[in-house]
Order: structure tokens, then sequence, then C-alpha cells
């Protein structure tokens, strides 16, 4: 039986853009060290001292560095020896991640899980990042745009909790899209939000562009960050990379995966680097309360 929606919750988009504008800025050190681990030659000394100004983030890449993964661990002991290990690669991951996890945190607000939130994201990255790489397509922009492709949900858990738990509420209920049912009750959904903050936080036109449309891919063209973090989506949700307890997996646009030219007999490794990649990222990242 087909179940209704609750009564419409249209809400005030101007407000919206309001409280948009007010999110505070990305931290200064976290901006300067985005800037840095992005260009194409810079050097070590000028990244590690600009590391060292932030000391939690600087503990993250040690923490990193001496992961199972690695093989090091306890032995790398300095930021500069850390970065060596790491590579610029997964340096940037860490330091854009590090530094859009306080950001999430302070919109945080009743209805969603923040935990199954945050390993989501985490995982959408990873998948968009390796995505990215095998489709020449760039990979900081890529995790970046997975990393904050449903930021536009937190926009209206923090702001309008009871408006959000009701969506939230009916899209399972009704097994609607979440941002099909956010449009239909609220007038706007995390999608259009979420390149409102991008906006906001100054990130290139091809992250924006890819998480307002991540969920609704052009039917023709050529391969962009919108179809890498769709399909990166999907991988996530299937992965249940979210842990969460009403997980479902998205329908995948054939035109998407079409132009990402996968072949069926590269998933399984695919699949698995990415798992493997996101535990390793995610040890490092995960709330000091959720620690063991």
């Amino acid at each position: 039986m087909k179940i209704p929606p609750p009564r419409l919750l249209k809400l005030d988009r101007e407000a919206l853009a309001r409280d948009v504008r007010a999110l505070p800025s990305l931290p200064t050190v976290e901006q300067e060290l985005m800037m840095l681990v992005q260009k194409n030659e810079v050097q070590l000394d000028t990244i590690t001292t600009t590391l060292s100004l932030d000391q939690a983030l600087s503990v993250k890449v040690l923490h990193l560095a001496n992961s199972p993964f690695y093989g090091l661990s306890g032995r790398v002991r300095s930021i500069r020896d850390a970065i060596n290990i790491l590579g610029m690669r997964q340096l940037s991951s860490l330091v854009i991640a590090a530094a859009l996890t306080l950001q999430f945190e302070k919109l945080h607000g009743q209805s969603l899980h923040m935990n199954a939130f945050w390993r989501h994201s985490i995982g959408c990255a990873t998948a968009a990042r390796q995505l990215a790489k095998l489709t020449g397509l760039d990979e900081q922009a890529a995790f970046t745009a997975g990393l904050l492709h449903d930021v536009g949900r937190l926009v209206v858990d923090s702001h309008h909790p009871l408006e959000a738990a009701q969506a939230i509420a009916w899209a399972e209920a009704s097994d609607t899209p979440h941002c099909d049912a956010e449009y239909m009750l609220l007038g706007i959904d995390h999608t259009e939000l979420g390149s409102w903050v991008c906006r906001h936080w100054r990130f290139t036109s091809d992250v924006t562009d890819a998480i307002a449309g991540h969920h609704h891919p052009p039917p023709s063209g050529a391969l962009t960050l919108i179809d890498i973090v769709h399909v990166a989506d999907a991988i996530t949700h299937a992965l249940d990379l979210a842990d969460a307890p009403n997980e479902a997996v998205p329908g995948i646009s054939p035109a998407a995966w079409a132009r990402l030219g996968l072949q069926e007999p590269e998933l399984p490794a695919l699949l698995a680097s990415i798992e493997s990649e996101f535990n390793d990222l995610y040890a490092v990242l995960k709330p000091a309360k959720e620690a063991p």
C-alpha cells in the first residue's frame, strides 16, 4: 500500500540561504594546507611547517603514517617523515577530511546518525578518489566532492531537525529516495543545499557541480565528477560502509556507468581496495569517543 506523505513542510529558501552564509569559514591553516597539497610543485619544508601549526591534524598524520598499512607502527616520529611515507595523495586526502570533520560536527543536529553519516561520507570520498584514478580525473577533487556530497543533509538536520526527521521517516517508510522525499516535503533537497555550502566554502565549480548533480547525472556528454560521485555513492551503500540499520542501495544511472567504462572482472579488486582504504582512513578520523 502506498504511504501518503505527511503534511508538507516547505522550508523558507531565503532563510536557508542565510543559514548557509552564516556557516563559519574553513580554518586558515586547513585552507592553506589544502591549497599546498594540491600544487604540482611545493617544498616539503613548507608543508611541514604549515602542518605543524595545527597540532590536532599533526597527530592524525602521525597516526596514519604509523598505521599497520604502512608497516612502520610506532617508528615514525616526525611530521616530515610521516609526509614522506604517506605521499602527497594520501596526505591531501587526510588534510581535506580532517579540515571538514570539525565543520560537520558544528552542523550536527538531531535526526541523522552522525557516526553512520560520517562513515558514509568517508566511504564515498574513498570510492570517488579510486574511481577518479581509474578514469584519469582529478583524484583530490573527486575525494572532496565525495566527502561533501551529503553535507546539505546536515544543514537541514541542524537548522530544521523536525522537518528533517519527518522527511527521513517518510522516505524509509515509503521506500522513496531521500533526495525525492526532501524535495516533495521540504521544497528543496540536500544536493542543492550542498552546492550552496560548497560555494560558501569556495570550492571549485567541478566539486560544486558534482554535489548538485550526483543523484541525477546527465543522460549524455563526457565523463565528469558528477558521474564519479554518483557511482561512488552507490558503491558505498552497496558495501554498507556506513554500517547503517536501514541501508538501501540507490540505482545507478546507465549513462554514468557507461561513461566510467568499468569492466566486470576488475570490480572485485576495486571494491576490496575501496574497503581497505576506507578502514585505514576511518581509523584515523573517527571521533575520539568512538576510539577503542
